[in-house]
């Protein structure tokens, strides 16, 4: 059964806006030199300060409009996802949020899970922060049907592999028509031996499949004290004419909660 996102988006905006203002007190007084010797103010700008100097180039765009509350980007079949790859890398690179990026539909799940595959690169490449997503099911406004939240959380980066932890995984092959209550099961069943999964999936419906897996498992296991995480990844497999294809490879995380 589908759900509502967990938590309380009200006190997330909340606490989106109070980061959005003091990122912005902080930024500007770097920028004219720290301290009030420098010009710099001590009360958090406003969202009318925080607006003008959005509009003057002195802040990123996405500034303004955590300030207002508003983290979310809805993702579309056409979405260019190196342009949404670019806004989670600059706010991962920053003390803010990420975005929570919202799908509905086969490609939008794809193209936003491409766009996290694509900002996981451009974070490595700068040796930042390594980020993670947890999906989960919204019901649309005036629908009947629902749709995909996925919120992207950030995440220490780390350089090595524990071979340890690299045996303990359980791979999946994740194809369009897979039942994704099916996948959930296995998936939450690892879960709870503190196993992790690494699915490989090849095209968008694959993708939503293994994507509505997790989102599903999550709510298997929500009240067993235990939470999944998702980092997902391009891969190259061999296909059945002997050459290879980019797929997507979802390594699905195990986390006490």
């Amino acid at each position: 059964k589908n759900s509502t996102p967990k938590g309380s988006s009200h006190a997330r905006s909340a606490a989106q806006a109070s980061q959005a203002s003091e990122l912005a007190t902080m930024a500007m007084r770097t920028r004219r030199g720290g301290g009030r010797e420098g010009g710099a103010r001590d009360a958090p700008y406003t969202r009318g300060d925080l607006r003008d100097r959005t509009e003057a180039g002195e802040l990123p765009d996405f500034i303004e409009r955590i300030s207002r509350g508003n983290n979310l980007t809805k993702i579309g079949a056409q979405t260019n996802p190196r342009d949404t790859a670019q806004l989670i890398a600059a706010q991962a690179r920053m003390p803010v949020e990420c975005p929570c990026l919202m799908a509905v539909g086969p490609q939008s799940t794809n193209q936003a899970t491409k766009a996290i595959c694509i900002a996981r690169t451009y974070l490595k490449l700068s040796e930042d922060v390594d980020i993670a997503f947890q999906p989960e099911f919204i019901h649309l406004d005036n629908s009947d049907s629902s749709g995909l939240s996925m919120p992207i959380v950030k995440k220490a980066r780390r350089e090595t592999t524990d071979e340890k932890a690299a045996a303990n995984v359980q791979s999946l092959k994740v194809a369009a028509a897979t039942d994704s209550k099916v996948l959930a099961g296995a998936i939450a069943n690892a879960a709870r031996q503190s196993q992790r999964v690494q699915m490989v999936a090849i095209g968008a419906g694959s993708v939503n499949q293994a994507v509505k897996g997790i989102a599903i498992a999550r709510q298997y296991i929500e009240n067993e004290g235990i939470d999944l995480t998702c980092r997902p990844e391009f891969t190259d497999v061999d296909n059945e004419e002997g050459t290879q294809t980019t797929a997507i490879k979802l390594l699905v995380l195990v986390e006490q909660c």
